[in-house]
C-alpha cells in the first residue's frame, strides 16, 4: 500500500492533515451504508475495493438525479466511463450537467450536450474515482484513488470546505472549470 499521503488523496489529506486520521472501519460495512449514514458520519475515512466504490457511487449519483443536481465523476479509463455511460445518459434528463473525467487516451468521445468529458491523461487524476454533488449545503461526496489493482483509498465528505478544495485542485490540474462549487 502507498503511504498515507501518496498521490492526489494524499494532496488532499496534506492541506487537511487531521482528515487523514480520521475512521477507517471494516470496508465491507460501507456496502451496507444508507447515503443517510454516509451523512450522519459526516466524513469517513476508507480503504475499499471496487464492489464497495460504486456502492457509494450509486447513493450519490441518485441524490443527484433525485434532487436535480449537477454531479462530477472521475474514472480511472476509458472503460470504467464505458461500463457506466448508458446509465449517465438517462440520468442527464433529470441532472443540469454532468461532467466525466477519464483517461480517454487519444479516443474523441462523443456524447449529450450537457454532459462534460474532460480527458485527465497524463495527470495524477489518471488513478482518481470520485462522485461529487451539490447538497444543501454545498458539494459533497467520494474522492478515492487506486494504490494497487482494484484496491482504493480516500473518504466521504460532506464538509463542502474539503469537496470544494478536491475539486478546484482537479481543475487546477486540468487547466478547468467546474460549475459543481
Amino acid at each position: 500500500m502507498l503511504g498515507k499521503y501518496a498521490g492526489f488523496v494524499g494532496e488532499v489529506w496534506e492541506d487537511f492533515p487531521q482528515l487523514a486520521e480520521w475512521h477507517d472501519d471494516d470496508p465491507s460495512l460501507l456496502s451496507m451504508w444508507s447515503l443517510d449514514k454516509f451523512v450522519e458520519a459526516g466524513y469517513h475515512n476508507f480503504h475499499a475495493e471496487r464492489k464497495q466504490l460504486f456502492h457509494i457511487s450509486k447513493l450519490i449519483e441518485n441524490y443527484a438525479k433525485d434532487n436535480s443536481q449537477p454531479l462530477l465523476a472521475t474514472f480511472e479509463k476509458i472503460a470504467r466511463y464505458k461500463f457506466v455511460e448508458k446509465r449517465y445518459q438517462d440520468m442527464i434528463k433529470q441532472i443540469p450537467k454532468i461532467t466525466v473525467i477519464a483517461d480517454f487516451g487519444k479516443i474523441d468521445i462523443k456524447t449529450t450536450l450537457n454532459i462534460e468529458l474532460v480527458n485527465c491523461r497524463e495527470t495524477s487524476l489518471t488513478n482518481v474515482w470520485s462522485v461529487i454533488t451539490r447538497g444543501p449545503y454545498g458539494p459533497f461526496g467520494l474522492i478515492a484513488e487506486e494504490y494497487e489493482s482494484g484496491k482504493f483509498k480516500g473518504f466521504f465528505s460532506l464538509n463542502p470546505n474539503v469537496c470544494r478544495h478536491a475539486v478546484s485542485k482537479m481543475a487546477k490540474i486540468l487547466g478547468a472549470k467546474f460549475t459543481i462549487q
